[in-house]
């Protein structure tokens, strides 16, 4: 009897031990990360962003209910996600989840029903006011492929975020790569709650190559101020960093030095300097000017140990250009491919600069001579192919150069643009040893042509805005990591006994 009242009490005891448990779950989130690498762990500048909201953060997600896999995963993962913030956010963390098709009136679903045909016998209709509403935050319907009937069928399906903060608001149109969402959902967070907008100094010759396209999209995040060094004294305090384009013709003999002193108050610089004046029209390469002015930003560089060149990179893995064929009187349009516009293939997928760009091309670039220096580390980002080949003064940049009769022996890949962070090395008159050195960031590369209207690709643009995002992002976003979800397979070691274990255990 005694033995049965043992029982009885033990059993009790792990029930309320379990209802507690419950009762306290609803209270707060928990979660224990067991996986290797901490997958499913916020990383610190996550963590810090939540913890120092000073007013409540909402997060609307967005997803269509039953979406079939892979993306019912991501629905999970963004909940899970969001649980993650609001655990560490001290109260300023909301979100709610929801289905756009549970928000709509008995109007929105008498609109759903009246369909007509376009002209290619097309189903449309009218948009719904939760469609309408979502359409002006900035999300979009996908095209997903489901089976349904036994049939593979279209399915429109949401799959978004919306960040609110006072009243500002960003959004994640689509949720696809659930790698870099946390990074994208923290840096979103951090842009509105930023107090000042960020301010981009732009150094460029006025006469120069237009780049109107890439300052239009920088001027959608930014401020961007156009900075004449033959007329201002110093570099303004309120720049947070600079993008030094062209080929030196609007330097002048204190430029260096002003870019130098700029630069080491730990502001950062991307330097895409030409080698050569070249006309995208006719091919024509131009002298530069005084070269004792010109010279002396190049000379900063190699100063950094980051040294431009002066011959230009062709390379056998390049684009083609379309070039005019007058043969009998018919006008034909060919392509005709061009060495001096390198195709990239060898891209770095460690820098948040080139991570997961494809085709991006590099019109009359020069190789990069790196030699490290103490206190600043180097990553080569972008390197030509092995059939890359370098070419001196005087220069033949014409397209329907005869290649065959040239004596070409590739020997890249070469670099062709880099990144540094760190300390900028001292120079010879040393800063006194009540200076303290402030780390720096730095992005080089011998040519502004990829930036030019004439070659600007979408995979040249998103590199430049890459690049610009990189110079103004603070280091704790910078050192996130991507969260690679890749399979863990058990050990061919493990028993039977085991292996069956580690199964039924999960």
């Amino acid at each position: 009897m005694k033995k049965k009242n043992h029982t009885l009490i033990f059993v009790v005891g792990i029930v309320a031990i379990v209802i507690l448990i419950n009762l306290l779950s609803l209270k707060g989130f928990l979660r224990f990360d067991l996986t290797r690498d901490h997958k499913f762990t916020l990383s610190q500048a996550s963590v810090d962003t939540v913890k120092n909201l000073n007013d409540t953060m909402t997060v609307s997600a967005y997803f269509t209910d039953n979406l079939p896999p892979p993306y019912a995963q991501h629905a999970r993962y963004v909940r899970d996600l969001l649980e993650e913030y609001v655990a560490k956010s001290n109260g300023h963390f909301a979100f709610q989840f929801m289905d756009p098709a549970a928000a709509e009136t008995e109007e929105d679903k008498a609109k759903r029903k009246e369909t007509r045909r376009d002209i290619f016998g097309r189903p449309i209709r009218e948009p719904t006011s939760v469609e309408t509403e979502l359409s002006e935050l900035g999300l979009q319907p996908v095209e997903i492929r489901v089976i349904e009937d036994d049939q593979q069928q279209t399915k429109r399906a949401y799959m978004g975020i919306v960040i609110r903060y006072q009243e500002k608001h960003e959004v994640i149109p689509v949720v696809q790569n659930l790698s870099d969402l946390e990074k994208d959902m923290t840096s979103l967070m951090r842009k509105l709650t930023r107090v000042k907008e960020p301010k981009l100094g732009l150094i460029k010759d006025v006469a120069g190559p237009h780049i109107e396209k890439v300052s239009q999209a920088l001027k959608q995040n930014m401020a961007v101020d156009a900075i004449d060094l033959k007329t201002e004294g110093e570099i303004p305090d309120d720049i947070d960093a600079l993008l030094i384009v062209g080929s030196g013709e609007h330097f002048v003999e204190t430029s260096a030095q002003k870019i130098d002193r700029f630069l080491r108050k730990g502001k950062s610089g991307a330097f895409l300097l030409d080698r050569y004046h070249i006309d995208p029209r006719s091919f024509q390469v131009q002298p530069i000017g005084p070269r004792s002015k010109t010279h002396e930003i190049f000379d900063l560089l190699k100063d950094y140990g980051l040294a431009i060149d002066s011959s230009l990179v062709a390379d056998a893995s390049c684009a083609s250009l379309n070039m005019q064929e007058n043969r009998g009187g018919f006008v034909f349009s060919l392509p005709v491919k061009y060495p001096f516009v390198p195709e990239l293939m060898n891209l770095s997928f460690e820098s948040p600069i080139t991570k997961g760009l494809t085709g991006v091309i590099l019109p009359f670039v020069s190789k990069l001579d790196i030699a490290q220096k103490a206190g600043l580390e180097v990553d080569i980002l972008a390197r030509s192919s092995k059939v890359s080949w370098l070419e001196k003064e005087p220069l033949d940049l014409n397209p329907r150069r005869n290649w065959g009769e040239a004596n070409i022996e590739p020997d890249g890949p070469y670099p062709l643009l880099a990144q540094a962070r760190g300390t900028l090395p001292e120079k010879e008159e040393k800063a006194s040893e009540g200076d303290k050195a402030v780390p720096s960031r730095l992005v080089v590369m011998g040519s502004s042509a990829f930036m030019w209207d004439e070659f600007l690709s979408p995979a040249n643009q998103v590199l430049a805005l890459n690049i610009v995002d990189f110079m103004l992002a603070d280091t704790a976003l910078l050192e996130m990591r991507s969260r690679e979800f890749n399979e863990a397979p058990l050990s061919a070691d493990l028993s039977d006994a085991m292996r069956q274990a580690v199964k039924y255990g999960n």
